[in-house]
């Protein structure tokens, strides 16, 4: 007996020497083999990055790129290993994880940390999954975006039939009206949350500063209405909710009557009928929604889809909400150069529908000229506005589409204000800039610099107490 279990002793010990060297590994190395694996569920097709070219974030702050891999069909690949790198700028930003993979919505989420405040030269991030590779540039701002006002949509009252729902949009706005960009907005049931439903707790706000908020009417509230509590930050407001069984025939009559007055006109894209871009890259389509006299139509859904061609582009969203000038953006990827029969993307705001070609080309325009109209000076009135043109062309004198337009006052900060300071020029290579006169400039003019890649132009802009004469002398 003490035989036979000595002879099993050592029959234990060779299985753990030999055994497991030659057969088995440790559970650890085991980890390891899968994770430099990766369990890829298809091929990847496309790789991009949201926000879509610009990264826009306070100092000292934290803010998430996601990063999209999509194989054929608009299929997300899951299980894709994406790679992160700061190209430049290391000094000014921080980047974490150095690689991520893919969830099971083909997304990969990085954290940028905004270390100092960026200067002419942009910090620039590259994203690489395999083959595909995508970059996007950072602007560190020293002071963030703070809300400053917060409107809901219906104002007054919401009033739903039992059992079916409604929208409640909550614009946010930074100062000088700028859209709040994704800002979180909370909402709770105040009171009848036993008579409400609602889509969601928390919502960060879409490129226009709007988030949307679906509701639910559960029950009757009889008496006392169902309210809603909206926070942004230090801000709250409230929405009261009124569920009944059915909408009076004269409450109808007054909605139908205000739909029809508020009611869309007319819905059109820019570029206007054909979009040109460049394989492996993104471009913009801005959509314009107006009612009667040219007014704009905010706080309107615009859904898009590709009728044709999605093997060679991409698009995202699926549907934006028009901002207070009555525009919606909306982002393609050329994944392939197109062929003759050029996709299509169809764009429907209600009854209002309008179409877009893409023509996806190999090889990017390069800008060889800039243009600036006026030529010699812009004369403005204090307190008025006037408009710069960049006019940008290629080779061929062809126009540079979505070139990027940067614009900043060199002198006389405090005497003009510029609308934006990058702007994508247009299907005509134009991006037109709103110059204000704030104060006089008196002896010295202020002055812009225009910067499209290498070529680099100024303007001088003079502010005076009195409008220009009618041959452009200034009285």
């Amino acid at each position: 007996m003490e035989r036979l279990k000595f002879k099993y002793s050592l029959y234990v010990i060779a299985l753990i020497l030999f055994g497991f060297g030659a057969g088995f590994k440790p559970h650890s190395v085991i980890a390891q083999g899968m994770e430099s694996t990766g369990t890829a569920t298809c091929k990847p097709k496309t790789i991009m990055t949201h926000p879509v070219q610009e990264l826009v974030m306070q100092k000292g702050k934290n803010a998430n790129i996601v990063v999209s891999v999509k194989c054929k069909e608009d299929k997300p690949a899951a299980g894709v290993q994406v790679v992160a790198d700061i190209l430049k700028g290391k000094k000014f930003i921080e980047l974490s994880p150095a690689s991520a993979v893919t969830d099971e919505n083909g997304k990969a989420i990085f954290t940028v940390t905004g270390n100092r405040k960026t200067e002419e030269e942009l910090p620039e991030i590259k994203f690489a999954a395999g083959d595909l590779k995508v970059k996007m540039a950072v602007i560190v701002q020293t002071i963030g975006c703070v809300p400053e006002s917060v409107y809901i949509e219906p104002k007054e009252k919401l009033v739903l039939e039992k059992g079916k729902a409604g929208t409640v949009t909550v614009r946010v706005k930074c100062e000088k009206g700028n859209p709040a960009v994704d800002t979180k907005v909370d909402a709770v049931v105040q009171e009848g949350i036993s008579k409400i439903d609602l889509s969601s707790s928390a919502i960060l706000t879409d490129a226009s500063g709007c988030a949307v908020f679906t509701v639910t009417g559960k029950n009757l509230t009889e008496k006392t209405p169902a309210r809603i509590k909206f926070a942004v930050g230090t801000f709250t407001s409230a929405l009261d909710v009124k569920v009944v069984e059915k909408i009076g025939e004269t409450a109808t009559k007054k909605a139908e009557k205000e739909t029809t007055e508020n009611k869309p006109k007319t819905i059109m894209t820019h570029p206007d009928q054909e979009l040109v871009m460049q394989k492996g890259k993104n471009a913009n389509i801005v959509v314009s929604v107006k009612y009667k006299d040219d007014k704009p139509a905010a706080g309107v859904q615009v859904v898009a889809d590709i009728l044709k061609g999605k093997k060679f582009i991409e698009l995202s969203p699926a549907s934006a909400i028009t901002d207070e000038n009555g525009r919606a953006v909306f982002t393609v990827t050329g994944n392939r150069k197109t062929e003759e029969e050029l996709p299509e993307i169809k764009f429907v705001a209600g009854d209002l529908k309008t179409k877009i070609a893409v023509r996806v080309q190999t090889t990017g325009c390069v800008p060889e000229s800039v243009y600036i109209e006026p030529k010699e000076k812009l004369v403005l009135e204090k307190g008025k506005t006037g408009t710069v043109t960049v006019r940008v062309k290629c080779e061929k004198g062809n126009p540079a589409v979505d070139a990027k337009v940067d614009a900043v006052i060199q002198e006389g900060v405090n005497k003009i204000e510029l609308s934006s300071s990058a702007i994508l020029t247009d299907s005509s290579g134009c991006a037109v800039f709103t110059v204000t006169g704030k104060n006089l400039t008196e002896k010295t003019p202020a002055r812009i610099k225009f910067t499209v890649g290498t070529f680099t132009s100024a303007l001088e802009v003079k502010v005076t107490e009195k409008a220009v004469g009618e041959k452009g002398k200034e009285k």
